[in-house]
């Protein structure tokens, strides 16, 4: 897909369980009604190795728009709420140690190549960095 936007939300804390459940079905039904101006946007939502929410908007139809998005934000904002977690530190990035598992860290200029974070901008990207 090349006209695709990805917003990745990294945590402050890995997620349980029940939490990446609670969080999937809020945003399976955030997703399946956000719409920009009236419009539906084709958009997934979804966990990312317990500890990061990713929502990717297809584009090549219908654009997200500024409030749109806005609502974006609220949504993850909510739903942190809801769970106790901190989606909005961008210094919360996700890295690969050295036996290649995913683990929590804080952004410095090591990581900065290879960590997935909120600065990820295509769903290709993405992919490209989580190895998939």
């Amino acid at each position: 897909m090349k006209d695709q936007r990805t917003w990745v939300f990294v945590a402050n804390r890995i997620m349980t369980e029940q939490e990446v459940d609670a969080i999937q079905e809020a945003l399976e039904s955030f997703v399946s009604s956000w719409k920009t101006h009236g419009t539906p946007i084709q958009a997934n939502g979804f966990c990312f190795q317990r500890a990061s929410i990713v929502i990717a908007a297809n584009e090549k139809e219908v654009k997200a728009s500024g409030c749109s998005i806005d609502k974006i934000m609220h949504t993850i904002r909510a739903i942190g709420e809801d769970v106790g977690i901190d989606f909005f530190d961008r210094f919360n990035v996700l890295c690969r140690n050295d036996k290649g598992d995913w683990i929590l860290d804080r952004y410095h200029l090591g990581n900065a190549s290879t960590s997935i974070n909120s600065m990820i901008v295509s769903l290709m990207e993405f992919n490209k960095k989580a190895g998939e």
